[in-house]
């Protein structure tokens, strides 16, 4: 039994001298000659499937040379090559990301992360590992290096597909306020990332809500006041996928 795109052997037992014939896959007859200890061994092209060596006749090297008639095949197993890929999801800054391979069951697959030294990792037997890495705040490219079967033998292949965690930054915010007269409205003004969306108090009050349009602003206008007002900033959550939060605590 061979892997796929490598040679393979036949041995042929018998009468010490004897020529043997035979054929490949039902084609035209070749021969061998046994040594003197009754073998012959034959080594066959590069294979990428099963190849049967199938017995003619053998005859031997004596005077009269005597012949007789064989019928026993042999087959050259081929073990496809095994397979592997890579994808990776995004996470956000200050979190961990994951690289899942997927490929031959219960495979041994290796890998390096950002150009370091080669990992190891085995698939399962249906034929997927996850991998977590550690805490991210910038891209994670994993890359495969090579795969090999769990078989006998161990069929190896070399791969290069590469999979990047994508990190996404945090998203942030930051708040001003005006000042106005006893009896009017006031604003306060949160920009930050586009689109996201900004939790905030009033007074030590419940948390409230504002989503900031495209370039990154939303205005609040208080109720009319006749005192000075506190607003403070509590949390800001990105628009993206994932969606990305970063507490804050500044208050205008």
């Amino acid at each position: 039994t061979v892997c796929s795109g490598t040679t393979g052997t036949v041995t042929i037992t018998g009468t010490p001298n004897a020529t043997v014939q035979y054929t490949v896959n039902s084609g035209a007859n070749q021969s061998v000659v046994l040594n003197a200890s009754g073998t012959g061994t034959i080594t066959s092209p590069v294979l990428t499937a099963n190849s049967t060596y199938c017995l003619v006749n053998v005859t031997s090297n004596t005077t009269p040379a005597c012949s007789q008639a064989v019928t026993d095949c042999a087959t050259i197993t081929v073990i496809p090559l095994p397979t592997a890929t890579i994808s990776a999801n995004t996470t956000c800054s200050g979190s961990t990301g994951t690289a899942t391979i997927t490929g031959t069951p219960n495979a041994i697959v290796q890998y390096s992360v950002d150009l370091g030294a080669n990992q190891s990792v085995t698939l399962n037997a249906s034929g997927t590992a996850t991998i977590t890495s550690p805490v991210l705040t910038a891209n994670s490219t994993y890359c495969l290096v090579s795969v090999t079967s769990a078989t006998t033998p161990a069929c190896t292949q070399t791969l290069t597909t590469c999979a990047t965690i994508t990190v996404l930054p945090l998203p942030t915010a930051s708040i001003s306020a005006n000042t106005t007269c006893s009896g009017t409205t006031g604003t306060v003004t949160i920009t930050g990332t586009p689109n996201a969306t900004v939790q905030y108090t009033v007074d030590s009050g419940t948390n409230q809500s504002v989503t900031l349009n495209t370039s990154g602003t939303a205005s609040v206008t208080s109720p009319v006041l006749t005192v000075n007002a506190t607003y403070c900033l509590v949390s800001v959550t990105s628009a993206s996928t994932p969606a990305c939060t970063q507490a804050v605590t500044t208050c205008a």
